[in-house]
């Protein structure tokens, strides 16, 4: 059994505890950032725009920036991770262990996603109670979490170990989650947009993980909601194909 032998529980273990032994420096900081988004964009923005297809603006957004909180953490947690054993060398016995490189790649991707997990919980559990919002399909949304934080913590297990330097970690975090994440339709309906942008938007990952979630939580959207669960599926597949191949075959995986 993948999941049973002692090596990949070992590195999945250390990959959770990589994050939970520091968990001021890797859960809160993030966690307290998405919260001032909600009061800043709740506040500044909800003042001239009252409500988006009839709901509240501020509860219009948390589910989107719970989403974007889970995207970024989880993706930077994996990417660091297979960053760091590869930097301090620690990546060869790793890769020595009788693990396949399926375990690996499903180690990190795991301890990434449960990151990512914590961290869009957080934020849904704080701001919850503030906006005033119930979650209409709970388990459905855990599922869409859990989905869109493995697809990308799985993005950043491919990264790390396809990166050589660390400016190829923070072009990841910086110049391609982050603008995604803004123009994923967390602070907007793409129903707002001008045609050429509402087509563009269709080819953003991010965008169907955070509708998928909206829909959950609020049951609104801007699409179909079940095909739009089935394509953050399939990305999460694609994105875990391409961390297998990283740790598999991928060049650079020795420092």
């Amino acid at each position: 059994m993948i999941l049973a032998d002692r090596p990949f529980r070992t590195l999945l273990s250390r990959e959770i505890l990589r994050f939970t032994r520091v968990w001021v420096q890797t859960l809160i900081p993030p966690l307290l950032t998405s919260i001032l988004y909600l009061v800043v964009f709740g506040i500044a923005l909800g003042a001239r725009i009252k409500q988006i297809e009839g709901i509240p603006y501020l509860e219009y957004i948390l589910p989107g920036v719970a989403l974007m909180n889970l995207v970024t953490g989880s993706q930077m947690n994996s990417s660091w991770s297979v960053f760091d054993a590869k930097r301090e060398r620690y990546i060869d016995e790793v890769l020595i262990a009788p693990m396949s490189n399926l375990q690996i790649a499903l180690a990190y991707s795991l301890g990434g996603t449960l990151r990512g997990v914590l961290m869009g919980a957080g934020v849904l559990l704080i701001g919850a109670p503030f906006v005033g919002i119930g979650i209409a399909h709970p388990g459905l949304l855990l599922l869409i979490g859990i989905l869109s934080a493995f697809a990308f913590s799985a993005l950043g297990t491919m990264v790390g170990a396809l990166a050589t330097r660390i400016e190829h970690i923070s072009f990841l975090t910086s110049v391609v989650i982050q603008p995604l994440a803004f123009l994923g339709g967390v602070f907007y309906s793409v129903g707002m947009l001008p045609e050429a942008l509402r087509i563009a938007t269709l080819f953003n990952p991010i965008f169907y993980t955070v509708d998928a979630a909206r829909y959950a939580t609020l049951e609104v959207s801007d699409l179909n909601p079940y095909p739009t669960i089935a394509v953050v599926f399939l990305i999460a597949v694609l994105a875990f194909c391409g961390a297998w191949w990283a740790i598999s075959r991928g060049p650079n995986l020795r420092y």
